[in-house]
C-alpha cells in the first residue's frame, strides 16, 4: 500500500470542508482534477466560473520549507506599496 505524501490528508479534508459550505451557499461544485474545484455561476446576466486549486506548497530546492507566514507578509507588504501608490497617483492626478 503506498503511503500518502505530508499534506494530502489535510487537503482532502479541507477541500471537503469548502465543497460542503459551497454547495450549502447553493453552489455546483465540479471536481475537474485531483486537487480543484470548477464553481460555475451567472454574474450580471453572464456565465462564469471559478477555479480553486488546493496546493501542497514544498518552498524553495534545497532550502527552507514552505512558510505560509512569511508568503502572507510578503503579501501584505506588496498590497500596502500597490495601495501607497495609489494613494500617490490619486493625489497627483487631484492637482
Amino acid at each position: 500500500m503506498a503511503t500518502k505524501k505530508i499534506g494530502d490528508t489535510t487537503r482532502a479534508n479541507l477541500m471537503e470542508v469548502c465543497k460542503a459550505a459551497l454547495i450549502a451557499a447553493g453552489y455546483d461544485v465540479l471536481r475537474v482534477a485531483s486537487g480543484s474545484f470548477g464553481i460555475p455561476a451567472v454574474e450580471d446576466g453572464e456565465e462564469t466560473a471559478i477555479k480553486i486549486v488546493f496546493q501542497i506548497p514544498k518552498g524553495e530546492r534545497n532550502g527552507a520549507g514552505y512558510d505560509v507566514y512569511e508568503d502572507e507578509k510578503d503579501y501584505r507588504f506588496k498590497c500596502e506599496q500597490k495601495a501607497e501608490k495609489e494613494k500617490k497617483k490619486n493625489e497627483k492626478k487631484e492637482k
